[in-house]
């Protein structure tokens, strides 16, 4: 879609996806070493009461699904960037998670090319928001 194709308040919802114990702990490894993301045992005396998804696989999981929907497509021009990260609940192994994604602005730079702008929210199966974010994204006009 081209920037002028959306509109304020429009809202994209992807579907469900399960995280895993081995999800986690592969993501943990390769991205965010941190105990409680790649070691079971010491997990469980952690802050936590056992082993939890990074916050970027969080994000990570639902952006996945929200660029298969093909939304923004060979119109998009690349991502400048994200503000107000905030991680709320902690994500545990069997926890699905879906996000929403709103268009929050726009903003026309030229003749070729705007900014789109979406805040990113995302839900466990409890319907708790366990993150969210904004992100801005160079569209062609």
């Amino acid at each position: 879609m081209k920037l002028r194709d959306f509109e304020i308040g429009q809202t994209f919802t992807t579907k469900p996806v399960t995280v895993t114990n081995q999800s986690i702990l592969d993501f943990g490894h390769q991205n965010d070493p941190q105990y409680f993301h790649i070691d079971e045992e010491a997990a469980k005396t952690g802050p936590f009461g056992g082993l939890i998804a990074s916050g970027f696989q969080t994000l990570s999981i639902v952006w996945v699904e929200f660029i298969k929907q093909d939304v923004l497509g060979r119109d998009c021009l690349g991502g400048m960037g994200m503000n107000q990260i905030v991680w709320r609940v902690p994500v545990y192994p069997g926890d699905e998670l879906s996000g929403t994604f709103s268009v929050a602005s726009m903003k026309e730079l030229d003749q070729v090319k705007g900014i789109l702008n979406l805040d990113i929210k995302v839900f466990n199966h409890k319907g708790k928001e366990v993150m969210s974010c904004e992100t801005m994204i160079m569209m062609k006009s």
